[in-house]
């Protein structure tokens, strides 16, 4: 594994905290969160509020993310711009299926969900944008993996861990290798209760200008409802991956299989 900077770590952890507290943060509240002494937090606390990122009031001495932080989730702008252009797909595709429909990034060993729709007039799963899961053993996660080029996608595996979250988790690299083959063939993948029990996905690549697997969309819910119409999902799917694709610029042929 490699080497990594401690001092920078603690730095970025901060500004997770500062983040996920939703309101300004007394030093002590940030410095309970580290076995590190009250003038070690502060000292790192210190350099960024100098860099930007963190803010201090002046009244309440309260800590709070700064303009900095700002300034580079700007950086998103793509990320905003791909998901209003493949919303109308997602929408489509919810109503197709009547189940959730969502649209993933990869993000290192994880998939991380930046659209999501859920289906009109009954009760479906509740999936929050930012959501993490393991590309191993969720559908939108091997939709990308099984495209990404040999050294990354090697890369990726030697980082997985093959945790069993359910009964059916897959549980070794040579069995995921296999399905990451299948998929490559057909286009699809396919998650049977192997992350939640009960819950049955179905996913497939998107594919940007260059001809790279940029993103991964798909649909989940109850096994049997899925399950039923399973052709039709997979149609869906499928039809969905390589109109998302077009809409990015792909213009070579999808790997999507008419028949599975």
């Amino acid at each position: 594994m490699a080497q990594t900077i401690q001092s920078l770590e603690r730095g970025l952890k901060i500004l997770d905290i500062l983040g996920a507290a939703g309101a300004p943060l007394h030093l002590n509240e940030i410095a309970a969160h580290f076995s590190l002494n009250r003038s070690s937090v502060f000292r790192l606390v210190t350099t960024l509020v100098q860099a930007g990122y963190v803010i201090q009031d002046a009244q309440t001495r309260q800590y709070s993310l700064g303009l900095r932080v700002l300034e580079l989730s700007s950086g998103f702008n793509t990320f905003s711009q791909v998901e209003t252009r493949l919303r109308p797909v997602l929408k489509q595709l919810r109503d197709t299926t009547g189940q959730n429909a969502h649209l993933g990034i990869m993000d290192g060993a994880d998939v991380v969900f930046l659209a999501v729709e859920q289906p009109l007039g009954h009760l479906s799963l509740t999936i929050g944008l930012g959501t993490r899961e393991p590309l191993a053993h969720t559908a939108l996660g091997r939709a990308i993996l099984a495209f990404l080029p040999e050294p990354e996608k090697n890369t990726t595996l030697d980082q997985t861990e093959f945790t069993p979250y359910t009964e059916k988790s897959v549980t070794s690299r040579q069995a995921l290798e296999k399905i990451l083959e299948q998929i490559a063939h057909t286009g699809l993948a396919e998650d049977d209760e192997e992350f939640h029990s009960g819950i049955h996905c179905l996913a497939a690549p998107i594919f940007d200008q260059s001809g790279n697997v940029a993103f991964s969309l798909g649909i989940s819910g109850l096994c049997r409802p899925i399950l039923s119409d399973k052709e039709i999902c997979c149609k869906a799917v499928l039809d969905a991956g390589a109109q998302a694709s077009r809409l990015l610029g792909f213009r070579k042929t999808h790997p999507a299989k008419t028949s599975l």
